[in-house]
């Protein structure tokens, strides 16, 4: 099907997405959306931790290890959804719902949502019993994980609410590994990761965008990031979406 205020994306685009895996769509998303998500998230993650603190209890949305240098860094916060009005309407709107409609080829539904942070953060954590990791975020798929809870087709949307540049851990993929079998190696603390021999470092494309871009990719695409070097915010607000009809689940 196509989506009723389509074309949202070309159908050069489409043949791109169906080809390479993922799509970069500047300045889908205005500058006060944007402004709207970034004070929400903040104000989300403060809050978060500011209560896991109080309890000394960890939080289960809040996903977050303890650097070599002891310092806590947060990941991410999952689900966030029912927590932001600003992440409910970018989440439903028509801009966005379009788009995902038309790579999907499907009616679509949110099946997943979560705001990326990449961030340390200065609060007392001494009581949390926590890993010590690293910042980068591996080599991986997502689509074995989701294909466990139901879902055949996952097409995700990235926006970028700060600047994301290479120093600050943009999004990296390889084109067209989402049409392959990938091999994946289990670990203690961050799932699957998918082997250097498999995605090469000389394969991958960073995506450097600017704030209100989105970010599109299918779920079985290969993708990774770096550390976040470059003193500035790179928060992301990422969404999942699925068809609607499991009937509607293959690629095109």
């Amino acid at each position: 099907m196509t989506s009723p205020l389509a074309p949202a994306v070309s159908a050069q685009q489409i043949d791109r997405f169906a080809a390479h895996g993922y799509l970069v769509l500047p300045g889908l998303i205005p500058p006060t959306t944007i402004q709207d998500l970034r004070v929400e998230a903040d104000a989300l993650l403060g809050d978060r931790l500011a209560k896991m603190v109080a309890a000394r209890t960890r939080d289960p949305r809040v996903t977050w290890w303890r650097l070599a240098n002891g310092k806590p860094y947060v990941l991410k916060v999952k689900p966030v959804v029912d927590l932001s009005p600003a992440v409910t309407a970018v989440a439903d709107s028509p801009t966005l719902l379009a788009v995902v409609t038309d790579l999907l080829g499907a009616t679509p539904k949110l099946m997943d949502n979560k705001l990326m942070y990449k961030q340390t953060v200065d609060i007392t954590a001494g009581w949390a019993a926590l890993p010590v990791l690293g910042e980068a975020v591996r080599k991986h798929t997502d689509a074995a994980y989701y294909a466990t809870r139901g879902y055949r087709r996952v097409v995700t949307v990235a926006v970028c609410l700060d600047r994301c540049t290479a120093t600050a851990g943009a999004l990296r993929v390889w084109p067209g590994s989402h049409r392959d079998t990938i091999e994946m190696i289990p670990t203690a603390y961050q799932g699957p990761v998918v082997p250097d021999t498999v995605a090469p470092d000389t394969a991958a494309v960073t995506l450097v965008a600017a704030p209100g871009t989105v970010l599109v990719w299918d779920a079985a695409l290969v993708h990774a990031s770096g550390p976040n070097t470059s003193g500035h915010p790179r928060r992301l607000l990422v969404l999942g979406y699925s068809p609607t009809s499991p009937d509607d689940g293959e690629r095109r």
